[in-house]
């Protein structure tokens, strides 16, 4: 009883000592933002707040003033917020939670270096921080992110591990950006990124359900795959044929009335068809997984394979479904990416593909959770890519780093173990 009660012991202080050790760093970070960056930058320095959003080919929004904050209170006070928010790690104890305060704590300390970098008289060249086009930014990288979380939502919760993301948004990518270069029509590119899409969520049905292949291998082996067939259609059709690849960009779809409203409007209410075709995608998946028949049986097969067998659900056929609409839905944000982007190039993704499963992990496989947490990766990629142009003296790979460290930590569960399906990545035999 004594051994087994050490080891009881010992398992519920594991994920405490974790947890202690998180907010420690996050409290380190918030001391270092107020005394290394804060304290010491003097009263004379100022960071300018702009409100200004880049496209106004519909209209700007109501005027908002800049506002102009003393530099060093202002990091005093965003080093104060990140204390705060480790101090609340700490003194909860959970480990539920803390990845969220990880990824508030890296969007405070992102936008602390941004105010920092910004303050004149200082060494940047640009004397402000549009707050707006931020926030514009921020929506299009998280859009893009939401597309592959909500694919992986569908198909894990069916149980297949759908590691291609990342290569159904570079088909997505390509094939959408060819068909819009030789059409000038978005819809058609779209249905040729579902078409793209499904069938690489096919192949990847068909080899993990049909043939019980380990679906992590298959995964990688089409995202290599379709990398190399994207160099090679790069290399030997878009540039002999530069009218395949024109860059085109999709047009913004203004909500009147609602884009007028400062910061909000042109965030939420000024963009592309694919903004909004994502937050209807998330509201459709939500409620058909969690509100309906056909939820609770895909629920079922991801949980427990045999049982839904056994009172006639066809896990195979669930299986094959899931995974073809999930590779649909990844396609189409290949193509929301292209609509954004412009110009294929064989590293367009970027990764982005790893990064919406590991969000997809982070919100506990619910496409609310999914959405929260594409959010903050969206918001902290857009800051550290931006970085860049306020000369700031750390190195651009240093800068760029950041998204994918908190990707590390969530995939590797450094704060905090999530329970996926029961029958996740397991293959299923009737026999």
């Amino acid at each position: 009883m004594t051994a087994v009660a050490s080891d009881a012991l010992a398992t519920v202080r594991q994920p405490l000592g974790r947890t202690q050790a998180i907010g420690w760093f996050v409290v380190v970070v918030g001391l270092f933002t107020v005394f290394g960056m804060g304290v010491g930058t003097g009263s004379t320095p100022r960071s300018t707040l702009t409100f200004t959003p880049i496209d106004v080919s519909h209209g700007a929004p109501w005027h908002l003033g800049n506002l102009t904050l003393p530099t060093e209170w202002t990091l005093v006070l965003l080093g104060a917020v990140i204390v705060a928010l480790g101090a609340e790690v700490l003194v909860r104890r959970r480990t539920k939670g803390a990845m969220v305060r990880v990824g508030l704590m890296a969007i405070v300390f992102l936008l602390a270096v941004l105010v920092w970098a910004s303050r004149q008289p200082g060494p940047s060249q640009v004397p402000f921080i549009n707050v707006t086009a931020i926030l514009v930014g921020s929506a299009a990288i998280t859009m893009i992110l939401i597309y592959g979380s909500l694919s992986g939502v569908l198909c894990e919760r069916a149980g297949v591990v759908n590691i291609a993301i990342e290569g159904q948004f570079l088909g997505g990518y390509l094939v959408g950006e060819m068909i819009d270069s030789a059409t000038n029509n978005w819809l058609l590119a779209t249905v040729g990124g579902v078409v793209i899409g499904a069938l690489m969520g096919w192949l990847l049905a068909f080899l993990a359900i049909r043939y019980l292949s380990d679906q992590i291998i298959v995964g990688v082996v089409i995202v290599t795959m379709f990398t190399g067939l994207a160099s090679y259609f790069n290399s030997w059709v878009l540039t002999p044929y530069p009218n395949l690849n024109n860059g085109n960009i999709a047009s913004n779809l203004a909500i009147p009335g609602l884009m007028k409203i400062p910061i909000i409007g042109p965030t939420f209410f000024d963009e592309t068809g694919y903004f909004y075709l994502m937050m209807v995608l998330v509201g459709l998946v939500s409620f058909a997984l969690f509100k309906t028949r056909w939820g609770l049986r895909v629920r079922a097969v991801g949980e427990h394979p045999q049982a839904a067998a056994s009172v006639g659900i066809s896990v195979a056929r669930t299986r094959y479904v899931n995974v073809i609409l999930g590779g649909a839905v990844a396609g189409v944000g290949g193509v929301a990416f292209a609509a954004i982007q412009g110009q294929f190039t064989p590293s367009i993704t970027s990764g982005f593909g790893y990064i919406a499963l590991a969000a997809m992990i982070f919100g506990r496989w619910r496409p609310s959770g999914a959405v929260a947490a594409c959010t903050l990766f969206g918001v902290s990629a857009y800051l550290a890519y931006n970085l860049q142009s306020y000369q700031v003296p750390i190195s651009t790979e240093i800068l760029l780093m950041f998204p994918y460290l908190i990707t590390i930590a969530v995939s590797a569960g450094l704060v905090g173990r999530v329970r996926p399906p029961a029958a996740d990545g397991i293959p299923y035999s009737r026999e």
